[in-house]
């Protein structure tokens, strides 16, 4: 049987009724914290019992003191006096518990409270607003895309698992912002009748925001198939992991050196900047040698179109080369294929053709309309002349030749048809961009190749 025990349960800072009754119920449990770290919550085996615990906050005490200072041992002597032991301690927070009955509570002026936790709260306020002005941003363009450019977004894991963090972000930030509010402006309405007033945080939505997380990674990596992808992605995380671990480890040795407050900031900060520092730079310096060295990339060459500049025209050159961008969800997949010569091969006033198309595949049937508009609609701020009216109009045609549901071709200007089509079968949308007119002989070749 296990004398140790281990979670990880975070809970908003403010909320020490939360903390509280968690604790609480992992006593009732058989457990009693003894350690509290970055890393979560540790617990020694007891015997189960109903016991009081109380989390207050010593504003004077800092996570870089190497020992409790002289004042901060009397304010635990003075608890332990009214039955209150410490159980442990994270930077200012203290955590007491007393297995009393009906303990006399150590804080008994609801001022001082809603004070001490106003003052811890002045420190954190200012990053979680600027999380939450980045979550909206971020959560904000994120859903813009859902509805005007659902191609983009939902074809791409990366786009689609760093959309749904940031939108979590932003609601956790706003509810837990408001949520601590609330409660301060109740309690100073009760401090002044001498009541204290309950908190109550976001624990099970910042539960769900780190799941949200944990999996939007999880499916990242197992679902992002671009050359490279996963060991850069792999390395960031592990990079992150080292700066976290070291960052921790110097000011944990620091502490058992017994240095000084000041002196642990100043080094912690030091390394944590110089480290970080050295990240950005091996990060930005990882990706352009892994670019110019191929061994990253989001494009693909040298794969087997299903339709080639070759089959339309009948023309066969070597010099030709495939480039292929992929990407898919379980809600889409997009495949873009671009054939050409490259400039510097073609002989001097050489007119050769090329032939670029996207192959839309829509996997929930609700999203292909969103998809189809996006594509007739994707050139309107493209204007002209009039600045009323799209340069660029997609005009629906006859499908028949396409063997298709719904075909459209693209007009310049109003006035001139041009050789770029969209084609709609069912589950899949074709935007075909050859440089040259297609005759009714390769359109039904192009369906062939390109239907479902």
């Amino acid at each position: 049987m296990k004398d140790r025990k281990w979670d990880f349960i975070p809970f908003s800072y403010y909320d020490r009724t939360g903390m509280e009754r968690h604790l609480e119920q992992r006593a009732a449990q058989g457990w009693l914290l003894e350690r509290i770290s970055n890393f979560g919550w540790y617990y020694r085996r007891i015997q189960p019992g109903k016991i009081h615990f109380t989390v207050t906050h010593y504003l004077r005490a800092s996570q870089f003191d190497p020992e409790p200072t002289e004042e901060q041992r009397e304010f635990h002597d003075f608890c332990l006096q009214s039955g209150w032991k410490l159980a442990a301690a994270s930077g200012q927070m203290q955590v007491f518990y007393n297995e009393e009955d009906d303990p006399v509570p150590i804080d008994t002026e609801p001022a001082l409270e809603l004070e001490r936790i106003g003052k811890m709260m002045k420190r954190i306020l200012p990053f979680q607003f600027i999380l939450l002005v980045i979550g909206f941003c971020m959560g904000g363009s994120w859903l813009w895309s859902l509805t005007h450019r659902p191609i983009d977004l939902l074809s791409s894991a990366y786009n689609l698992a760093t959309g749904a963090i940031w939108l979590m972000l932003f609601l956790w930030c706003a509810a837990d912002l408001f949520r601590y509010f609330t409660w301060r402006h109740r309690a100073k309405k009760a401090a002044l009748l001498g009541e204290f007033v309950p908190t109550k945080g976001c624990q099970k939505l910042l539960m769900a925001m780190l799941a949200v997380t944990v999996l939007s990674f999880a499916y990242l990596l197992l679902a992002d198939r671009k050359p490279g992808f996963r060991l850069v992605m792999l390395l960031m995380l592990a990079g992150y992991a080292l700066l976290f671990l070291v960052v921790n480890g110097v000011k944990n040795f620091l502490k058992r050196r017994k240095a000084s407050r000041a002196l642990n900031r100043g080094i912690t900060l030091a390394v944590d900047v110089v480290l970080a520092f050295a990240l950005m730079v091996g990060i930005a310096a990882g990706l352009f040698w892994g670019l110019s060295a191929g061994v990253i990339s989001s494009m693909k060459e040298s794969l087997d179109p299903p339709l080639s500049v070759e089959e339309l025209t009948g023309v066969e050159d070597s010099r030709y080369i495939t480039r292929c961008q992929a990407d898919s969800t379980f809600f889409i997949t997009q495949r873009n294929f671009y054939q050409h010569i490259p400039f510097e091969e073609r002989q001097a006033g050489e007119n050769v053709a090329f032939l670029d198309y996207t192959i839309v595949d829509v996997h929930m049937s609700f999203l292909y309309g969103w998809c189809e508009e996006e594509l007739l609609h994707d050139r309107d701020d493209w204007r002209g002349d009039d600045p009323d009216t799209p340069y660029y109009q997609y005009v629906e045609i006859d499908p028949t030749p396409w063997r298709a549901e719904r075909a459209y071709q693209l007009w310049v200007g109003g006035e001139m048809p041009s050789s770029t089509y969209l084609i709609c079968w069912p589950g899949r949308l074709v935007e075909l961009e050859p440089d040259f007119e297609l005759t009714q002989v390769q359109m039904t070749l192009a369906a062939e190749k390109l239907a479902p």
